[in-house]
């Protein structure tokens, strides 16, 4: 059984950055083509936010060795119910 987990999502150049709250933490993973990026858990929306941001430009920086896009074009919005699912078997 799929069970649906409901935080916040943005796209920043090449990745998608979503956060989803569980219980008291939020959890926070980065997404895009060949790449998958688990973060560390935090204590706040805001906080988590700013954490996939972080992941975000040290992921251009250091792996792709490329100067990270502007912030100002990221655009938080809600996650669908399929953005990020848990299973329960």
């Amino acid at each position: 059984m799929f069970r649906s987990l409901s935080g916040v999502r943005a796209q920043y150049h090449t990745l998608t950055l979503v956060a989803v709250s569980e219980f008291d933490e939020w959890k926070v993973i980065l997404y895009g083509p060949g790449v998958t990026i688990h973060g560390s858990r935090q204590f706040g929306e805001a906080k988590a936010k700013e954490h996939a941001m972080v992941m975000a430009q040290h992921y251009f920086r250091e792996v792709r060795k490329e100067e990270p896009p502007e912030l100002s074009s990221v655009e938080w919005g809600p996650t669908g119910p399929d953005d990020w699912l848990l299973w329960r078997g």
